[in-house]
């Protein structure tokens, strides 16, 4: 198969505005004897022709377009000519219909006249066509047509002069929309409803068969076809040979064709010097067809579906239109006030019902005094309604202030309004700069919903205030999206100038060194984060917004422009990485060797291959960590480690004459795991906030496009690794110490000190609790470390939100070998420590879904496999629907069910056994 054939190029008909051009080419075979006859005996005698007299013969094509019986365009003909022998047009035609407007059963008719007199014009013959296929396909490629004589055409899509016979399956449906499955399955619909049941129509008239065009006709047509879609192995020269000779029985079977044929040819649709296939699909095709009949298959179309409910409009305006002197002082009686509080309960992003829409509405002002009711709030106005609009604005200002965390729901897909993303950007603006670091991962994809005009318009001074515009190269993203909601609006009585989210962020950049460091890292990724046409668009937006942050960086002040040259460092320091890291990569045979060839490579000093000196560099930020600054590599410290992506270990010397030792991966998306460390470090502050030290290890994960990344690497054991070589993990503990005295700070039960022994329950208690809410997945012994320190954590997150390579995965990963050290008071408070935790971050579980909320069109694996599903995922490992007590006792099934699962063990040998062979 050809290279060109790999990929499939596709574009939905709704997308394409163009008008659709037919190629008329010629008519060949036999005339029918009938026909010539007729043309003798014409009543007027001037125009009577004898055989040879072919001169005078002025035949012409008419096409037009029908659907359900009905003309969709005008009909468009070709050019008058004479023609001395062979009827040849090779005549492009447009009609007056685009693309988008083709319904699925549309028909595309051919007949032929002969104008015989200036009152007598015969039709020849005439023929149809189906424009889309059964697969739902558009018609393309060359076509050799049936022409049935002396008839007009018949224009329903089962049609009796069908021009290509195909087998048609019986009740196959038109409605077809070729990428829902889920179509209609009844019969005897109206309309657009119609089945296709219609049979082939018999052919009686000077055929040598029932099916004319399925011949050897066909089947020549096929195998040219075949061959010039790529579909068969490419040898030129025999390819030379076949489709010359394919071509000329091609034209022998056309001239000796017992029926008529017309030759015509569809245009190709190129997009990008790509060929691509016209697909028939119908936005929200589902929504309007697709109604269910009680409990059978049976669906009704009911084209009144979509439009205004009026007596839902008018209880609309009855309900919330000139009562807002009175709602001020309404309270809701205890019935309500109990419904109202289960509503603010809803986790973020939960649909409510009308009712509930009504109720909030209603008891707004009520509502005002608690700051988690803004979000639900917002949720039930119309922002279509301008009356409703502006008072939800007005009460807005009035509203007590929400939370910081809670106002990264007004930054999602779900609040267009500028005026409330505004309202949620002043909320962060009162953020300190470790609060704003958390987020900023988040930050940054919420600049996809943000309007596009706005993000890459202007400079940004340290008021927000516009200064220069950038180039006008720049304007083109302005309108990639169109925003969705542009309405102008009072100004709020804040203080503080209202800002867009853009500008907010890039001001706290200009402010904050490290802020911008992360800040362009998180934001150059997703420009190469374009996997498809909308993607595109997206990364476009984040090109515009780097090189916003970029000219701003320069033109601030002399500070950030030394932030804006060490970025460019950073940046060239990376690529210098991966172009070192390729050609190891090259070399053949085991990590020893490839790691002699990077040793090799680092010593080589000015004179390697990828013109960088590692040995002695300008010292820069380090991407992963910017307060550290890095001056050069050491050769002798480095190491390959043995896995499938070959990930290297740089040990690097900062300016304080300190190691740094970093992983650098090359091939690996590290966005998930990125994300994962985030939201790990997030868990482990808001325990800390409560006095909980669970001696957790977040390690800094930093991803530096789509296939590279840091990973800040600790000194650290697998546990797999430690149980190999000891006993048990505590006969590995007890041989790190050294034991001087008796004194209080050692167990003499155990032999491991206090303060280790603490920080290894601690830690096993924290990661199972944070693994099992995050749903981490393909756990093993092998990314299971444990630090000198007693500290045990998790690497390695390529699978989360439940998703695991083995079957039958255990919910927490808490295995014999890592209890087997506890006495029964260690137990205890391994115990505690899990109910503590788990009880704390169920009530930050709102913020932890906000944050996910924002990364659903990230397109981050584990997440954007079932993008619908991963919020509710997140939420249903917090267990809300339990009081406390209860949460306690299913965390503690699960902790005893995974202590004794078998499950985890045969993995864990299975894993082994593969290593070893690797």
């Amino acid at each position: 198969m050809s290279t060109a054939s790999e990929k499939f190029h596709f574009v939905f008909n709704h997308e394409l505005e163009n008008r659709i051009q037919i190629k008329i080419g010629s008519v060949d075979g036999e005339r029918p004897q009938q026909l010539i006859n007729d043309l003798f005996f014409s009543k007027n005698s001037t125009f009577v022709r004898n055989l040879n007299d072919t001169k005078r013969s002025e035949p012409y094509v008419v096409c037009q377009v029908f659907s359900d019986g009905q003309p969709l365009c005008m009909p468009v003909q070709t050019s008058f000519k004479s023609f001395i022998d062979k009827w040849n047009w090779n005549e492009w035609l447009t009609l007056p219909l685009r693309y988008c407007d083709l319904p699925r059963h549309a028909v595309l008719t051919f007949s032929i006249h002969e104008i015989l007199s200036p009152s007598d014009i015969r039709i020849v013959g005439s023929t149809t066509l189906s424009l889309f296929a059964s697969d739902g396909t558009f018609r393309r490629g060359i076509y050799d047509l049936k022409l049935w004589p002396n008839i007009p055409p018949d224009v329903k899509f089962n049609s009796t002069t069908l021009g290509k016979i195909e087998p048609i399956l019986h009740q196959e449906p038109i409605l077809n929309n070729y990428t829902n499955k889920n179509i209609l399955t009844t019969t005897n619909l109206q309309n657009n409803s119609k089945q296709i049941t219609a049979k082939p129509p018999v052919i009686t008239w000077n055929d040598e068969s029932e099916y004319p065009i399925l011949d050897e006709l066909s089947r020549i047509a096929k195998l040219i076809k075949t061959q010039c879609d790529g579909h068969a192995i490419h040898q030129e020269w025999l390819e030379q040979l076949t489709l010359a000779k394919a071509r000329s029985c091609l034209d022998i079977e056309r001239s000796n064709s017992k029926s008529m044929l017309l030759l015509i040819e569809f245009a190709r649709t190129m997009i990008e010097d790509n060929e691509c296939v016209v697909l028939y699909f119908e936005p929200n095709f589902d929504d309007i067809i697709n109604y269910p009949i009680g409990y059978t298959d049976s669906v009704v179309f009911d084209p009144e579906l979509d439009l205004e409910n009026i007596v839902e409009s008018k209880h609309l305006k009855l309900a919330r239109s000139g009562r807002k002197a009175m709602d001020k002082d309404l309270k809701p009686a205890r019935e309500q006030r109990d419904k109202l509080m289960q509503i603010l309960a809803y986790p973020p992003g939960q649909y409510l019902s009308i009712e509930e829409q009504d109720l909030v509405w209603k008891y707004r002002f009520f509502l005002s005094q608690h700051k988690k009711a803004l979000a639900k709030f917002l949720q039930c106005v119309h922002w279509d309604k301008e009356e409703e609009v502006k008072q939800a604005l007005d009460l807005l200002q009035q509203w007590v202030t929400m939370d910081t965390d809670d106002a990264l729901e007004l930054l999602g897909p779900t609040y267009h309004h500028p005026k409330v993303r505004s309202y949620a950007v002043s909320r962060l603006r009162q953020a300190s700069d470790e609060d704003l670091l958390l987020y900023l991962l988040q930050l940054v994809q919420a600049l996809r919903y943000e309007r596009y005009d706005l993000i890459n318009a202007y400079v940004v001074d340290a008021s927000g205030e516009e200064q220069n515009s950038l180039n006008s190269s720049s304007e083109n993203y302005a309108n990639v999206v169109v925003p969705s909601d542009s309405t102008s609006c009072d100004s709020t009585k804040s203080s503080s100038p209202e800002i867009d989210l853009s500008t907010f962020l890039i001001q706290r950049a200009c402010e904050k060194p490290i802020v911008a460091n992360y800040l362009f890292w998180y934001a150059y990724v997703e420009c190469e984060n374009n996997s498809s046409l909308k993607d595109k668009a997206i990364s476009d937006m984040y090109q515009a917004f780097v090189e916003r942050l970029s000219l701003t960086l320069k033109t601030k002040n002399e500070q950030t422009q030394q932030v804006r040259l060490s970025i460019e460092a950073q940046k060239k320091f990376v690529d210098k990485l991966v172009e070192l890291t390729n050609i190891v990569k090259r070399v053949q045979g085991t990590a020893k060797v490839k790691e002699d060839k990077l040793r090799s490579l680092l010593l080589a000093g000015d004179d390697s291959p990828v013109r960088f000196n590692f040995l002695n560099f300008e010292p820069i930020p380090l991407p992963l960590d910017p307060e550290i600054k890095i001056r050069r590599i050491i050769p002798e410290k480095i190491r390959i480690f043995k896995s499938a992506k070959l990930p290297f270990l740089f040990v690097c010397e900062t300016v304080q004459g300190e190691e740094y030792p970093i992983i650098f991966k090359y091939g690996d998306d590290l966005r998930q795991d990125q994300l994962i460390l985030q939201i790990i470090t997030l868990m482990d502050r808001i325990l800390r906030k409560e006095n909980i030290d669970l001696k957790i290890t977040p390690y800094k994960v930093l991803a530096t496009s789509l296939k590279c990344g840091f990973v800040q690497f600790i000194e650290s054991q697998p546990l797999q690794k430690i149980l190999e070589r000891n006993r048990t993990i505590r006969q590995y503990l007890q041989n790190k110490v050294t034991i001087t005295s008796n004194d209080d700070t050692v167990l003499n039960e155990t032999g491991i000190p206090r303060e280790i022994m603490d920080a290894y329950v601690k830690s096993c208690a924290g990661y199972c609790v944070v693994t099992y809410l995050l749903g981490v997945g393909d756990r093993h012994l092998d990314n299971l470390l444990l630090r000198d320190t007693g500290q045990l954590f998790h690497i390695d997150f390529g699978f989360i939100m439940g998703r695991d390579p083995k079957p039958l995965p255990q919910a927490m990963r808490v295995s014999k070998d890592m209890m087997e050290m506890l006495d029964e008071t260690r137990l205890l408070d391994f115990l505690r420590h899990c109910f503590t935790a788990f009880i704390i971050l169920r009530k930050h579980a709102n913020v932890f879904a906000n944050l996910f909320s924002l990364m659903l069109d990230a397109n981050i694996p584990d997440i954007a496999l079932e993008r619908d599903k991963t919020v509710k995922k997140l939420l249903d490992k917090f267990r809300l629907d339990l009081d406390d007590e209860k949460a306690i006792s299913y965390l503690k099934d699960l902790i005893d069910s995974s202590i004794g699962a078998i499950v985890p063990q045969f993995y864990d040998y299975l894993h082994n056994w593969s290593l070893a062979f690797r």
